[in-house]
């Protein structure tokens, strides 16, 4: 796995499909590495769409291309760290973010979004804006 990524990021590919835009040309540019979504993602994303009716087996298609990371000890300490950390420094971020980026970092690997403000109150973690221009 070289990047996990963030529900923004699956959702812009799921309105993508119809007309190109920052998700697509991302993934095509790195259609050699793989993403990876952690159960959080998959949660948020998959209550979307039931929340619109979308077909079932569609959706099932679509995520079958991202390998789901599960919660484990790691990402737990990694989570209690990063609240405790922001929670001192009054930069909190929402419960959902806050575990995505704890599976980022206890994997190492670099967090893809547009959503750069939030996630870049965590020094460590290293975010990805898809939506930045290409090389």
């Amino acid at each position: 796995m070289d990047f996990l990524a963030d529900t923004g990021f699956l959702i812009d590919l799921w309105r993508e499909a119809r007309q190109s835009g920052p998700a697509t040309r991302f993934a095509q540019a790195n259609a050699h590495r793989q993403v990876g979504i952690c159960w959080v993602v998959e949660g948020e994303f998959l209550s979307g769409t039931v929340l619109a009716d979308h077909d079932t087996s569609i959706v099932s298609a679509f995520m079958g291309h991202y390998p789901i990371v599960h919660s484990n000890t790691a990402i737990v300490r990694r989570y209690s760290q990063l609240f405790a950390g922001l929670r001192r420094q009054n930069r909190l971020i929402g419960p959902n973010d806050l575990w995505i980026a704890a599976a980022a970092l206890s994997l190492g690997l670099p967090l893809l979004t547009r959503n750069t403000r939030e996630f870049e109150r965590i020094q460590e973690l290293e975010v990805m804006d898809y939506t930045a221009p290409l090389p």
